[in-house]
């Protein structure tokens, strides 16, 4: 059908000028929008009743050029009676998490130790979100720079899509806290060393950060300028540990030694309160990162509820 401009009234036109930015706007939005699938649960096994309640989805993750990525998602035994909401806790290297079967060297069982701090009266719990790391491409997106073994690195795209992509496809799907204070990011090894880098990056959007032996000896430099600029908002908390003997050769030393550091700068920033754990004799494994984990999960959300 054509349309005669000529005999169009003003108001007209401006109806039909609204209703094509609406459509404009719809088809953005919707290009914008994540494409994942509808969690399913995990363990489903005869034994489930036994098992932490854990679900996976895939989603897409164009910053980081994955058509899909494996997400895990943690809910605390009493989440479908409580009505409540709750804390969230995004975690690296989500393969090691919750499932032996899965995990490389070991898993962390972090949702049999927050289930067991919940039965035990001393949290109400946390929502866990596990991303599996990209595998070959591991070191290269939990590195916002070049430097040890990596000289292509998406740490800043992997951050993007965290923020941008998967914490609204959380907020709206489960009962959270969408807050920055009720909100965590942590990690072992380089998954401390881009937790650290995201919550300096968007510290209004992470007010907690659980850093487990990071190798923050890597992109020394790099690391240390950022954080010097970092302005990191009041009431940030973070959680550091190190144990006397990570990795080999030099590297103990080096863990500790960054560590020590990274702990002072942020020990003197206004507003951050960091919480520091030397492990005597502590190795640079999950079965040390499943041990250091309850305490750590209870200080980092301390106070919330």
């Amino acid at each position: 059908m054509k349309i005669n401009i000529k005999k169009l009234t003003g108001f007209t036109l401006l109806m039909l000028l609204a209703l094509n930015l609406s459509a404009c706007f719809s088809q953005s939005s919707r290009q914008d929008t994540p494409v994942y699938n509808k969690p399913v649960p995990y363990f489903t096994d005869g034994n489930k009743q036994k098992l932490p309640d854990i679900y996976t989805f895939n989603i897409q993750a164009p910053q980081i050029k994955a058509a899909s990525r494996r997400i895990w998602v943690y809910l605390p035994p009493d989440y479908d009676k409580s009505g409540r909401h709750y804390p969230v806790l995004y975690m690296h290297d989500g393969q090691n998490l919750f499932d032996e079967k899965t995990s490389f060297s070991g898993q962390w069982e972090a949702g049999i130790s927050v289930d067991r701090l919940v039965k035990e009266g001393k949290t109400h719990g946390a929502i866990i979100v596990g991303i599996d790391n990209g595998e070959e491409k591991r070191e290269s997106e939990y590195a916002p720079w070049k430097g040890c073994s990596t000289q292509d690195p998406h740490g800043a795209a992997y951050a993007d899509f965290i923020v941008h992509s998967l914490k609204p496809v959380i907020d709206a799907t489960y009962r959270t806290y969408p807050d920055r204070e009720p909100t965590a990011v942590g990690g072992s090894s380089s998954g401390g060393n881009i937790s650290l880098y995201i919550v300096e990056k968007y510290p209004e959007i992470f007010g907690r950060a659980a850093l487990f032996s990071p190798a923050l000896w890597c992109q020394q430099a790099e690391n240390r300028a950022f954080l010097d600029n970092a302005d990191m908002k009041q009431g940030m908390r973070i959680y550091m540990d190190v144990g006397t003997n990570e990795g080999e050769g030099n590297e103990p030393a080096d863990y500790l030694r960054e560590a020590k550091h990274i702990n002072g700068v942020l020990s003197r920033k206004e507003g951050v309160t960091v919480k520091f754990i030397i492990d005597e004799g502590g190795k640079h494994h999950e079965k040390y990162w499943a041990k250091r984990f309850p305490a750590a999960f209870l200080w980092l959300f301390e106070g919330l509820h």
